[in-house]
């Protein structure tokens, strides 16, 4: 046993604690996500699960929007609807997963400011047990903040994207199709053509269209459309020469 005279003073064995779990809080709290073992063994299943959560935020907005024009998709869909969502909004499944950049963001801004706080503060700061059990249960719980997270922001951001995309067509900008149809014509009056619709959606077996003139929202057989006309010109192009 030690003498007495040779232990370190008490200041210095609880500040070589404190820095020891600092180190341990930054390396949890590092820009990285926590896959958990059974997940990280297995990446077919990970690579399944990504698509999965994909695929569920794609169903998401793809239903959100045409909810908004009044349309309830379910009625209109498939099995092989739902495993293509990904491929008919990437825009939409991309932009969601954002929220994966904006967590390890997160992670790592939380971290420095509650070490900023620490050191400014020392006597909001917990003993050397309490914080390692604070640790503990940070990294057993770590997977599952992540994927609330992760999800929370996909859940919120196709809600008012949706009503953002929503709010763009009905104002008038997107790019204006005519559609030509096939003898058993669904336009009144017998028309075989329509002109300034908007394609709101689509699945295997239906176009969801939306026609600002009349304000009015359609879903035709894609067996009654015989081909689809719009302009190929983008919108600077468009814009220039109108003010030709």
């Amino acid at each position: 046993m030690l003498p007495p005279d040779s232990l370190p003073p008490a200041g210095d064995l609880l500040a070589g604690q404190h820095a020891d779990l600092d180190r341990e809080e930054h390396e949890l709290m590092r820009l990285k996500l926590a896959v958990p073992d059974w997940l990280r063994d297995n990446p077919g299943l990970c690579l399944t699960l990504i698509y999965l959560f994909a695929s569920v935020v794609g169903v998401i907005f793809h239903s959100r929007l045409l909810k908004r024009f009044g349309f309830d998709v379910l009625e209109f869909s498939e099995t092989s609807d739902f495993l293509m969502v990904v491929v008919r909004e990437p825009l939409a499944v991309a932009l969601a997963l954002l929220g994966v950049p904006f967590y390890l963001v997160y992670g790592a801004a939380t971290e420095r400011a509650s070490g900023w706080v620490r050191r400014k503060t020392n006597w909001l700061r917990a003993t050397p047990e309490k914080r390692r059990k604070s640790l503990d249960d940070l990294r057993r719980m770590r997977p599952w903040i992540q994927a609330g997270f992760i999800c929370a922001w996909a859940v919120v951001f196709v809600q008012y994207y949706s009503l953002w995309r929503s709010r763009q067509i009905r104002a008038g900008d997107f790019r204006k199709v005519t559609v030509h149809y096939k003898t058993d014509s669904p336009v009144p009056g017998g028309g075989l053509s329509a002109e300034g619709l908007a394609v709101i959606g689509t699945t295997s077996r239906y176009v969801f269209f939306y026609d600002p003139a009349t304000k009015r929202s359609e879903v035709v057989p894609l067996d009654a459309i015989a081909r689809l006309v719009w302009d190929a010109r983008t919108r600077k192009e468009r814009e220039a020469e109108a003010g030709k």
